[in-house]
């Protein structure tokens, strides 16, 4: 075989390395993580510097790599028939296309792109700069290509641009805090205000149960006793029944009050008109509300109207960037743990952080138990009231009632069954 016969196929194997790059490059600056390289870029790395660069100007580098992937490709096919021609004569043309395909094929696609899949960031770093001189040989051809498609697209309607999902955003976010762009604290206020919308004021409300609330018809002694035995600055006041709010009173004013005009005192006139909220509204309405009226307390009704509980602007606010703590706040542990892998939880806390504490991931994945609590999940799975000692089994995971008061669940006892503990029916005692 003469040098004639072999420039054709060492061409064509250098074409095939070139169709091999640009794979690498397609599936490299298309698997990247754009965060990782804007936090080198931070760092002042001159190579994350192009490969953002290249990211930024990303549909002009996506038509050249298609650009050079057809020219390797078409050349390839070219240079192999005309060697094979010479050869062996068009008898074997038909052997050599499906040869050169299924090399292309491999060598020049699958396996290039499965290693760039594997090692995005290094490769990007590594080409984005021979990627953007092709960028710039090709781009009177790029340009050329750009306007024929434009013009072909805008003799179709096509379909609105989707924006980013909230699912994919969630992937983004954990993505981030994985490879140490985010922080855990700042990932988990950026998941908070991404759930915030979601979250209704039912959720969050203080229950009437708890509810420190004033009769009207009390004595101002009796009022200022009630006051001095709690440390709220505001509380709701009802007339006749706790499903009556007829105002909010100030402490600090009904004392200056008090103490300047004792005799003469009138509740009625220091009230603040109350604002009743829904119990299905989203506490991210609910705030603008609340913010407009200028007021720290809403009260929650159910359907009937009647009082479900109250929720303040500090409940709000902790449930976008957590608990919230003063001077006059008694510090309770929600979450206790036993040993053993078991744990005494609050009522209060929600379904989602108990599972997360037990790293129990839920094989339903229910969305609905999210923003549930633990007593109100509790009570769905009892027939009737349960009582201490009384269980439910969800998967490998056992609920027990360990506190009540007046049929309201305190406290419950968690933990993970064996792997070969079959689970019980929902609200079966123990």
């Amino acid at each position: 075989m003469d040098d004639g016969s072999r420039l054709p196929w060492i061409l064509a194997i250098a074409l095939l390395f070139a169709a091999a790059y640009f794979a690498l490059a397609e599936t490299a600056f298309a698997s990247v993580s754009r965060s990782r390289i804007r936090t080198l870029v931070d760092r002042g790395d001159a190579r994350a510097e192009r490969a953002q660069a290249v990211l930024d100007d990303f549909d002009r580098a996506i038509t050249t790599i298609l650009i050079g992937t057809n020219i390797a490709h078409l050349s390839i096919a070219s240079l192999v028939t005309v060697a094979v021609t010479r050869r062996w004569g068009l008898s074997a043309v038909s052997l050599s296309t499906l040869i050169t395909t299924l090399a292309v094929f491999f060598a020049g696609e699958m396996l290039p792109k499965s290693i760039a899949k594997k090692y995005s960031e290094t490769l990007s770093l590594a080409m984005a700069g021979s990627l953007q001189f092709f960028i710039k040989l090709f781009s009177p051809v790029s340009a050329l290509l750009t306007r024929i498609g434009e013009a072909a697209s805008r003799l179709t309607r096509g379909e609105p641009e989707l924006s980013v999902t909230e699912d994919e955003l969630y992937d983004i976010i954990e993505d981030m805090t994985e490879e140490g762009t985010l922080d855990e604290d700042q990932g988990d206020l950026i998941s908070s205000a991404l759930q915030f919308g979601d979250v209704t004021v039912e959720s969050i409300l203080t229950p009437r149960v708890d509810l420190e609330a004033i009769d009207i018809g009390r004595s101002h002694d009796e009022i200022l006793n009630q006051i001095k035995a709690q440390n709220h600055s505001r509380l709701p006041v009802y007339e006749g029944s706790i499903d009556n709010i007829i105002g909010i009173l100030q402490i600090r004013r009904f004392i200056k009050t008090y103490l300047r005009d004792r005799e003469t005192l009138d509740v009625r006139a220091l009230l603040d008109e109350p604002l009743f909220i829904h119990q299905s509204t989203n506490i991210d309405e609910v705030l603008p509300i609340m913010t407009k009226a200028r007021m720290n307390i809403a009260v929650i009704t159910d359907n009937y109207g009647g009082t479900l509980g109250i929720v303040t602007v500090e409940d709000i606010l902790e449930e976008l960037v957590g608990e919230i703590w003063d001077e006059d706040d008694v510090v309770e542990e929600t979450v206790v743990d036993l040993g053993g892998g078991r744990y005494l939880v609050d009522a209060e806390e929600s379904v989602s952080d108990v599972f997360e504490t037990l790293d129990f991931k839920d094989p339903e994945e229910n969305e609905e138990l999210v923003n549930t609590l633990m007593g109100e999940w509790a009570y769905e799975q009892f027939a009737a009231i349960p009582k201490v000692g009384d269980s439910f089994d969800y998967h490998d995971l056992r609920v027990s009632v360990s506190e009540m008061e007046h049929n309201r669940i305190l406290k419950l006892e968690v933990w993970r069954l064996p792997e070969d503990t079959e689970s019980a029916e929902g609200g079966e005692g123990a």
